[in-house]
């Protein structure tokens, strides 16, 4: 049996701005919005490029190989990775819709939409453009308000979310 990536990295290939990107691609897939789809049958290959500066692309998807890639660079933030990571996973889960603008039409925004209300409790109205930066302020801004609250250093923004609902 061949190895996958996965299985011979360092989890700290994987810390992303205090982010362990393996455990919350884990975590994600598993939300109700990709219960219908490829991301519920298997794990993608995530990869995590690094880079001395901020890049134009932040990360991509490629749905034919069913794999990912997220880009860390020295000023990136937890809602910055958080935003990418998410994004990419909605391009898996849609692929090239049959619509005017297949990769970043109404059929993503509207996914990613829901998924961000999901995963991280972030709702703001549909952005008319997909660059980045929208969702991953509200994360930002979300994870700060809740952080005070907790009085808890949870290992994921995910938990500190769970940690806040109960």
């Amino acid at each position: 049996m061949r190895q996958t990536y996965a299985s011979v990295r360092a989890a700290s290939y994987y810390l992303v701005a205090g982010i362990p990107l393996d455990r919350e691609l884990e975590r994600l897939r598993r939300l109700d919005v990709f219960a219908a789809g490829p991301l519920a049958e298997r794990r993608p290959e995530l990869r995590v490029r690094r880079t001395r500066r901020r890049p134009n692309r932040l990360g991509f998807a490629v749905p034919t190989e069913h794999r990912l890639s997220v880009t860390a660079y020295p000023e990136i933030g937890p809602g910055d990775v958080l935003e990418t990571l998410l994004h990419e996973l909605v391009h898996l889960h849609v692929g090239r819709a049959p619509e005017a603008h297949a990769w970043h039409g109404p059929t993503f925004k509207r996914t990613l939409a829901l998924a961000m209300r999901e995963a991280y409790g972030v709702e703001i109205p549909t952005p008319r453009n997909t660059l980045h930066g929208v969702y991953a302020e509200a994360i930002g801004q979300r994870l700060a308000d809740l952080e005070p609250t907790t009085g808890l250093e949870p290992v994921t923004p995910s938990l500190r979310m769970k940690c806040s609902t109960n």
